[in-house]
């Protein structure tokens, strides 16, 4: 039986809906191997080299990485008009390559998250908490399985982008500038100088055959969203208004595309506006701005591939109420990789980092790692070194076993273990009586392990992941008796859970919805935390969603979100009560190229709150017009 399982070795090849693209040609360098069956299965011939393309009639051809075993391919449709032929390249990242629990997000996701804000990803994503609070000028903090959102890798088109200050995005984009949006849960996510050890999320820029599109949005808050696309480009324009009427604009830019065999692009976002402080605080008048600009280079020479990167961003914060505060945050990194792909894949880098800040001084952080990966039917592996700055060497490593065990059903197990090091902001935030960084923090270390199953059926899918990730010197910032925020190391914490999700595509009507049982504790030996839940880490969190076609033709969609209770201490002594949200749309087609929506968010208008002091968006109208071109 097992020799069986190994003949029939291969992956799926799909189209963007799911649905079984038969007949397509896969091959590599003018030569073909062979075609995918009835069902859209390619088998591997045992010849395939480590990149391949694929090919079929009606579609944008695919070039990537040799799929892995069980593995699906999405491919794109493409646009056929007055006898011409528009090409579309597959939007497939690195992550869903590597990591078995990845999701993938396409357009209408990536114009959800835009619209309503990334703690969309609660309902959308299984083992996803967001909270997205402070004004015009939001801070979104994201936690992948119960980790700190600083355990999360951040990155574009595979390039890392988080800022060596702080651990995160230094900019504001807008998500509906991107076509799709990789998703991945699990540790030693990604490769050079990532800081993904529970996770990554991966933004992919627009399609080289990306027709012209445009959307405009009015919210009856007073804010209204602008987002054009075209070619591998894409400009957003907003206009934002927060929950207590603060105001604030922001814009990003994005371009992306390849000349011979050279991958440029370039992201650039810009932010300016108020932002609003708890309830429980003093009113303030702070006003922030930001911007951050990335650039990336990729240069493919037979076997080999250079990519060198950088980073630049500023924040400046000006407040007078109800106390004086003049803050200015400079950082400059620049990246460079060299990546052999040859019986084994093999990645060095350097990152450097300058920092200049009137908080936290000025500082220089550096490092150098090293990698080695290699794919071997159900098997996938990788190792990293890092040497940091403080001239500790750090080691992180994920194994990987996936397989197709009968039609639709592929299995996964992994087993991985990786680090963080503190940011400058951990170690050196002054003291100024609301917050103080603390000097003496150590270096994270995760291990964990997890193991699920995945089903892809004519119009029905399903996932199920259950993961353990034990933690020691963990980092997490909380006010201490004197309400002074400050990071301190956990000594021993675990996050274990089980994702579900699922869909069902009945035709007019579909479908979905996820559901996540997540418990992280503090597993402090004798103190009185030991067996308590982390904060800010819910129990649960769950989402449906169903669309249906309506009579007039009519798209009505409503979706449902919720979590259960997180504590706000390490005591468990205070807490944010549980919730759920309805969200509710109706759109219709005007003509070929022109369609308009409805939106309700929060149809109840029901009372929350993101984060402690901060409630979360009421009931909310948007109308929004959309334009394609062919």
């Amino acid at each position: 039986m097992l020799y069986l399982i190994l003949a029939a070795a291969g992956f799926f090849i799909q189209n963007t809906s799911g649905d079984p693209v038969p007949g397509a040609w896969v091959g590599a360098r003018g030569m073909w191997f062979g075609s995918a069956n009835s069902n859209g299965y390619y088998t591997f011939a045992g010849e395939e080299p480590d990149t391949l393309s694929i090919h079929a009639t009606g579609f944008g051809d695919w070039t990537g990485s040799k799929p892995w075993n069980g593995q699906i391919v999405r491919l794109r449709e493409t646009v056929f008009y007055t006898g011409e032929f528009i090409l579309v390249t597959g939007s497939r990242g690195p992550l869903s390559g590597v990591i078995p629990s990845t999701t993938m997000l396409y357009e209408d996701d990536t114009a959800e998250l835009s619209r309503s804000g990334m703690n969309s990803l609660n309902g959308m994503v299984p083992g996803i908490t967001v909270r997205e609070y402070g004004g015009s000028m939001p801070v979104v903090s994201l936690s992948i399985r119960g980790a700190d959102p600083s355990q999360v890798d951040h990155m574009i088109d595979g390039v890392s982008m988080v800022s060596a200050r702080d651990g995160m995005p230094t900019g504001l984009f807008d998500p509906a500038v991107f076509a799709s949006v990789e998703v991945a849960r699990g540790g030693s996510a990604t490769g050079n100088g990532g800081s993904g050890s529970a996770g990554a999320i991966n933004y992919l820029p627009p399609l080289s055959s990306q027709p012209l599109s445009v959307s405009m949005s009015a919210l009856s808050s007073g804010a209204a969203y602008f987002t054009g696309k075209h070619r591998g480009s894409a400009i957003s324009i907003r206009r934002n208004i927060g929950n207590k009427g603060t105001e604030g604009i922001s814009t990003t830019f994005l371009t992306a595309g390849r000349y011979r065999n050279v991958k440029l692009g370039f992201l650039g976002g810009w932010a300016s506006g108020d932002v609003e402080g708890p309830t429980w605080s003093a009113a303030s008048d702070g006003e922030r701005e930001q911007a951050q600009a990335e650039g990336w280079a990729t240069l493919v020479h037979d076997n080999y591939e250079v990519d060198i990167s950088a980073g630049a961003g500023f924040m400046d914060y000006l407040q007078t109420e109800p106390f004086n505060a003049d803050d200015s945050h400079r950082d400059l990194t620049i990246r460079t990789s060299l990546l052999w792909n040859g019986p084994v894949i093999v990645q060095g880098g350097f990152n450097s980092a300058w920092l200049t800040s009137t908080a936290t001084d000025d500082h220089a952080v550096r490092s150098g790692t090293v990698h080695v990966s290699k794919r071997h039917r159900f098997l996938y592996a990788n190792l990293g070194c890092l040497l940091g700055t403080d001239k500790s060497i750090q080691l992180s490593g994920r194994a990987t076993v996936d397989q197709q065990v009968i039609r639709n059903l592929t299995l996964h197990s992994s087993v991985f273990s990786d680090h963080r090091i503190p940011t400058v902001n951990d170690l050196y935030w002054p003291s100024d009586g609301y917050t103080s960084g603390n000097p003496d923090l150590r270096n994270e270390r995760s291990t964990g392990v997890e193991t699920g199953g995945a089903w892809r059926g004519d119009g029905i899918t399903g996932e199920i992941c259950g993961f353990v990730t034990i933690s020691d010197d963990l980092i997490i910032w909380l006010p201490d008796g004197s309400g002074v925020w400050s990071p301190s190391n956990i000594s021993s914490s675990i996050s274990k859970g089980v994702e579900l999700s699922g869909s069902v595509d009945l035709g007019t009507s579909s479908f979905s919805g996820t559901y996540t049982w997540n418990i992280a504790t503090d597993e402090t030996e004798n103190t009185p935390r030991e067996g308590m839940l982390l904060p800010y880490r819910p129990e649960y969190t769950w989402g449906l969603s169903a669309e249906s076609t309506a009579p007039l033709e009519i798209e009505t969609g409503v979706d449902l979100a919720g979590m259960g209770k997180r504590f706000t201490n390490r005591t468990q002594s205070e807490y944010l009560a549980e919730y759920f949200i309805i969200n509710g749309t109706a759109g219709r087609q005007i003509t070929a190229q022109l369609s308009v929506e409805l939106g309700v968010g929060n149809i109840l208008d029901t009372s929350y709150e993101e984060t402690n002091g901060y409630e979360g968006r009421g009931r909310t109208l948007r109308l929004t017009f959309e334009y394609t071109g062919e």
